[in-house]
């Protein structure tokens, strides 16, 4: 079972990412953190967990196995490199950073803390984009 955090809490937080944690079996929604603290407030009692007035309380919580960075894209790299280096795996929303330096900066931190980084590029998961793929590859 793992126990997620939710950092940002807008659209593609509340569509893709919140539902479908609440779908999976072996996925608890235990912590939310968005800058409009009603909104995360609201999630929680939709969905349970708590509600944290940073993201850095929430990853400071040793209860918090990985987290969904959904904030804004110029926050990406910092936000999940701090979720890496506090022991968290980490779902970054897309794009993955602003710069080239900063993903490879991302994927560094993620094998130095010995961590899994995914990016939510979900259509790569897609069943007609993984068969167009493969007829590719067959030529």
């Amino acid at each position: 079972m793992f126990k997620i955090g939710i950092i940002g809490c807008g659209k593609i937080a509340q569509v893709r990412h919140i539902p479908e944690y609440a779908d999976h079996d072996e996925a608890v929604l235990a912590g939310f953190y968005d800058l409009n603290q009603k909104r995360a407030e609201e999630l929680a009692a939709q969905y349970g967990g708590r509600v944290f007035n940073s993201y850095e309380a929430l990853l400071a919580d040793p209860g918090i196995d990985a987290v969904s960075v959904c904030v804004a894209n110029s926050a990406h790299a910092e936000i999940t490199m701090a979720a890496l280096r506090a022991g968290k795996h980490v779902l970054c929303e897309k794009p993955m950073a602003m710069s080239l330096k900063e993903c490879e900066d991302m994927v560094r931190t993620a094998r130095e803390a010995g961590r899994f980084l995914m990016i939510g590029h979900n259509q790569r998961l897609a069943k007609a984009h993984a068969r167009a793929r493969k007829l590719i590859e067959e030529g």
